[in-house]
């Protein structure tokens, strides 16, 4: 007999599966499938190359500011600041809210992304949906979304289901006792799930 599925809704970070805002998310039969806003591979990795440019610019300014003891620096350094938070904050609001209204007029969901559970990976709650890198783009934002997401974000790695390789998909569940729900069932893969944490996610 089928086993039955299970249904949550849940609201996505914008990590590499590249989903984003509300989603809803199925288990059944071991898979697992997420649907909801997902933008494009290319437009995901341009939005964050220019947050990861942009922040990493702004070390280097203040050391010049430093060393030649010059203010015009700091004021560089400044706008580099406020361009970094406009990009993440304009792309994480305006990329994800057009794929909803594509989806939207279109009378779907969104775009929905199924894998079996026994290829979910690397399973953690709370801290740890910021890794492979992410940290390294949106620092300034992370220990702010840990203290928000303990108990209530489901992370793994998983099969992105467009391109080769796997994704990072963060899901913040609506209660702690979804997520430790969430977490058992994708604990009924064929294979046991290694469960870890990252000091810097």
């Amino acid at each position: 007999m089928a086993s039955p599925e299970t249904s949550f809704k849940a609201y996505s970070y914008r990590t590499s599966s590249r989903f984003g805002s509300r989603v809803g998310v199925s288990v059944g039969e071991q898979k697992i499938s997420v649907t909801g806003p997902r933008v494009g591979v290319l437009i995901y990795r341009l939005w964050i190359a220019a947050q990861l440019v942009l922040f990493w610019v702004i070390g280097p300014v203040l050391l010049v500011a430093v060393v030649l003891w010059d203010w015009r620096y700091l004021v560089v350094a400044l706008v580099l600041a406020v361009v970094h938070g406009a990009v993440s904050t304009f792309g994480a609001v305006s990329l994800w809210e057009l794929e909803n209204v594509k989806a939207f007029t279109a009378g779907t969901a969104g775009q929905t992304t199924t894998f079996a559970v026994s290829a979910v990976k690397r399973v953690t709650v709370g801290r740890g949906w910021a890794r492979k890198g992410l940290w390294l783009v949106i620092a300034p934002y992370v220990a702010g979304i840990n203290a928000m997401a303990e108990g209530y974000a489901v992370s793994f790695e998983a099969p992105d289901g467009e391109r080769d390789g796997d994704a990072v998909y963060a899901l913040h569940m609506q209660t702690k006792e979804e997520a430790q729900a969430l977490v058992r069932l994708l604990e009924g893969g064929n294979s046991p799930l290694e469960k870890w944490r990252l000091p810097n996610s």
